[in-house]
């Protein structure tokens, strides 16, 4: 891993809702300014200060909100939730991974967001843009999906809709709905559809410059949802536009921060427990 500037001033957030994140804040910003480095905090960086590193002490679910309310400002996330996918690094090992940064040992991983427009009647509109996913979900009943992608169409989707997943979110609705997992540095965008009234629930990934167009071919309810907020309702005949989106979410990652064991860690994704890799080299342990 190629030496990096440390960050000089970093942001650091704790969860509002968890009281042992709060409690670590101050030992953190103690510990920073120890060595040198200056710190914000929230109402700091909300108010226009800049920061070059923001730190989140909380889950997944304050990774995205930091990453939407300051897009491109890299991210590290130390975990007090329960999963814990994109705040990887976790409570015992806080000091440990701010120690590589600060040597300089870590990266910028830059992954693609999802922008989505509505065409309602005939009139477009920017509905946002999402980190993880951009899903079109039915209410109680079943609804027709219609998939184009880049003009041209795909199928015809009976079922409770359509998950639009990027890398970073093919871990979360995307791979509870059975769809695959996009490994970090992936180009792409999962595309996988919620409980099709089919035996065929193939999913497709697509280029990060794919246009992707989802069609509501139902009067039954149904709502656009991205990053897990309801947007708005949709009618029948509503087009739902998904392209990448300007915005990249950029998480710090350091040696010891590890896809394929977080992924084992956090889905206890072990096959055989206890197994000895024989390519010894690359196995990574805590």
């Amino acid at each position: 891993m190629r030496k990096k500037a440390p960050p000089s001033t970093i942001a650091i957030v704790p969860a509002r809702g968890k009281q042992n994140s709060h409690d670590l804040a101050p030992d953190i910003h103690a510990w920073l300014r120890e060595r040198g480095r200056e710190t914000i905090d929230e109402a700091a960086i909300r108010a226009g200060e800049h920061a070059d590193a923001l730190i989140a002490l909380g889950g997944d679910g304050l990774m995205m909100r930091m990453a939407h309310s300051f897009p491109g400002t890299p991210l590290l996330g130390i975990n007090f939730g329960k999963v814990g996918f994109l705040a990887m690094t976790e409570q015992s090992q806080w000091q440990e991974v701010l120690a590589e940064i600060l040597d300089g040992d870590y990266e910028v991983q830059e992954g693609p967001t999802l922008g989505a427009h509505v065409v309602h009647e005939g009139e477009s509109t920017d509905v946002g843009w999402a980190i993880n996913d951009v899903v079109l979900r039915s209410g109680m009943q079943m609804v027709d999906v219609e998939l184009y992608i880049d003009g041209r169409y795909v199928n015809t989707y009976p079922g409770d809709g359509m998950i639009v997943a990027s890398p970073q979110g093919s871990t979360a609705y995307c791979m509870a709905a059975g769809g695959p997992i996009l490994s970090a540095g992936v180009s792409g965008f999962a595309i996988t559809p919620i409980s099709p009234h089919s035996p065929i629930r193939s999913t497709l990934v697509v280029p990060e410059d794919s246009l992707i167009e989802l069609v509501m071919c139902s009067d039954r309810e149904a709502a656009l949802i991205l990053d897990g907020q309801i947007t708005q309702s949709l009618a029948n005949g509503d087009l739902v536009s998904v392209t990448h989106s300007p915005h990249r979410f950029r998480l710090i990652m350091t040696e010891q921060m590890n896809f394929y064991s977080a992924f084992q860690s956090k889905f206890n994704y072990l096959i055989r427990p206890g197994a000895v890799p024989s390519l010894g080299h690359v196995r990574h342990e805590d």
